[in-house]
């Protein structure tokens, strides 16, 4: 075969060669295409299905806020659940004049309230005089800059699981009724631990 064969067969081999690479690129760019779009669908849907929840989670709270005629009721949650680091509180109803705990309580370090987290989670319900039966004393700190006299939390658990806990907070005048607390903040734990969304790490 001469040159001018062997140049032919060559220009042929590289023509194949490229459109060979040239359908895989497309191929894989169609993938990729189609796997960014599943997944901003996927994100939508997540977006959708949390507010959803979040939604459910304040008609909860909102019930036993005004059932209860709290001065402020929020949810105290750990994260991330599998090793947790921080509390934050997203969900939480306050009446008028009263210092917002969600502002101030976001990426917390465990460690810095400890003593306070670690009755949060080993309690199933407990009932707080703010000033005598909040041992951590930075807790006790917060609990007198928000204006907390009487404090009620509810634990809330899957499994061996701590999810977070329900809070209701009073003034100092306020008559607890312990029987009926223990009830309504039952129940209302038995729903808001099932619709709980995670705190969002990102």
């Amino acid at each position: 075969m001469d040159w001018q064969g062997i140049a032919a067969l060559l220009a042929v081999g590289v023509s194949a060669l490229s459109a060979v690479l040239n359908f895989r690129q497309q191929s894989y760019n169609k993938q990729q295409e189609y796997l960014l779009k599943k997944r901003e669908e996927d994100d939508k849907e997540e977006r959708a299905r949390i507010k959803i929840a979040g939604q459910a989670v304040y008609r909860e709270l909102g019930q036993l806020f005004r059932a209860t005629n709290a001065l402020r009721a929020y949810v105290i949650q750990p994260h991330p659940l599998d090793r947790a680091k921080y509390i934050s509180v997203q969900y939480e109803l306050l009446s008028h004049g009263m210092i917002s705990v969600a502002e101030q309580v976001q990426r917390m370090p465990i460690g810095s309230v400890g003593d306070f987290v670690s009755e949060l989670m080993s309690r199933d319900f407990l009932i707080w005089n703010t000033e005598r039966d909040v041992k951590d004393g930075r807790a006790r700190a917060m609990m007198h800059n928000f204006g907390t006299d009487k404090m009620v939390a509810r634990r809330m658990m899957d499994g061996e699981v701590w999810l977070g806990s329900i809070v209701l907070d009073f003034e100092a005048s306020h008559e607890l009724e312990i029987v009926y607390l223990k009830e309504c903040t039952a129940d209302a734990s038995n729903i808001i631990r099932y619709i709980l969304p995670e705190i969002d790490e990102h």
